[in-house]
């Protein structure tokens, strides 16, 4: 990469900041900062830098499109490689790197999330690497330029000695946003075959990759076997029993209506995950006898599972391939579609009404960590 090619990209993020600036994205960024500000009256400069940043190369209006984007197609003078580039700001790596040292007029840095190094450049000159010694650790976001990548927003250093804090930030990110992680396709392979083998055990506990127990009972459940999963890993590794004990820990704790409903389903699919569905007994039997559509609460709760984007497509699913015929009277009759028929319809139906998951990619639901970050979270 060329010192002419950063500085390029520093120039052309300046002018994207310019071109947000427009009067006409300021409603959507005060919505913006009402979803993600966490209290704008304690904003410091950094914090609003990092959400103005998210808003332009992250943030899609609801026609699907981002600034950035609007950005490109604005500008015609733009060659095709800068095109690429400012497209390619959407892939922000988010993280905490530590500092290796310097190669030539980079940085090289690894990301404490997901375990991969970045060669970086800043497009505010290489005197800001004065404050960022080796070994010291950067709260920070990268975007690519070329085969590089350079610094976007706010960047905050934290010494050698605050080691802790620094790794304490990257389990926090690996745990409230997993994706992250799985940049390294490294840990995405081994994230699905601990899935798979997190799956196996639950289906040695319960018997079933599904089952369903009164809301009262679904926690000593669910400690049951988390406490079944920990006795597993520690045979298979009693070098993990040295340093994490025997004492079982609440993996889950549930939500209270999830306690308080009549049933709760435990499911782990083996794409979705361990996932937990309140009131499933009362869809459960919606969908073996239709009829129970008359009676308002199932009818209701029938309608929940259908709309509500916490229950996958999956969920729905499972039900209705039990007795596809008794699928398509129910949701004949729920959606006032006579003509409806499972076989042919429900998929176009489940990808209507759950758009939002059909655009995600599917990731697991298990984020392995490296060692580093797994020390930690074993001393905590």
């Amino acid at each position: 990469m060329t010192e002419d090619l950063v500085e390029r990209a520093g120039q052309l993020k300046r002018q994207l900041v310019d071109f947000s600036k427009q009067t006409r994205y300021d409603r959507a960024f005060r919505e913006f900062v009402a979803q993600h500000g966490d209290g704008a009256e304690a904003w410091d400069e950094d914090r609003a830098m990092l959400l103005w940043d998210t808003f332009l190369l992250e943030h899609r209006f609801r026609n699907g499109r981002s600034i950035v984007e609007q950005f490109v197609d604005a500008r015609p003078d733009l060659s095709p490689a800068e095109r690429q580039m400012l497209l390619g700001w959407h892939d922000v790596v988010t993280g905490v790197f530590e500092v290796k040292g310097r190669d030539g007029p980079a940085l090289v840095l690894a990301n404490l999330v997901d375990d991969l190094t970045y060669r970086t450049r800043s497009t505010a000159g290489r005197s800001v690497f004065r404050r960022m010694p080796k070994r010291s650790f950067l709260l920070t976001r990268l975007v690519a330029v070329g085969d590089e990548w350079v610094f976007s927003g706010p960047t905050s250093v934290l010494r050698p000695a605050e080691r802790d804090v620094a790794v304490q930030v990257a389990l926090q990110i690996s745990v409230r946003s997993p994706e992250l992680a799985f940049r390294n396709a490294e840990k995405l392979a081994l994230a699905w075959e601990l899935q798979r083998v997190d799956r196996q055990r639950f289906v040695r506990f319960f018997g079933s990759d599904l089952v369903v127990v009164p809301g009262d009972r679904a926690q000593q459940r669910l400690d049951e076997f988390s406490a079944f999963r920990q006795e597993e890993i520690l045979r298979e590794d009693p070098e993990k029993a040295r340093h994490i004990g025997r004492s079982p820990a609440r993996v889950v704790e549930l939500p209270p209506d999830l306690v308080d409903a009549e049933t709760v389903a435990l499911i782990h699919d083996e794409d979705d995950g361990l996932g937990f569905y309140e009131e499933f007994g009362l869809v459960e039997q919606a969908f073996a006898d239709p009829d129970l559509l008359r009676r308002r609460a199932y009818r209701e709760q029938v309608l929940a599972y259908l709309h509500d984007d916490s229950v996958e497509p999956m969920v729905l699913r499972r039900l209705a391939d039990r007795d596809p015929d008794k699928a398509g009277v129910l949701f004949r009759r729920l959606l006032k579609r006579p003509r409806f028929d499972w076989a042919r319809d429900g998929e176009e139906l489940l990808r209507s009404v759950k758009a939002e998951y059909f655009a995600r990619p599917r990731l697991p639901t298990i984020t392995p960590v490296g060692e580093r970050l797994a020390a930690y979270a074993r001393q905590r």
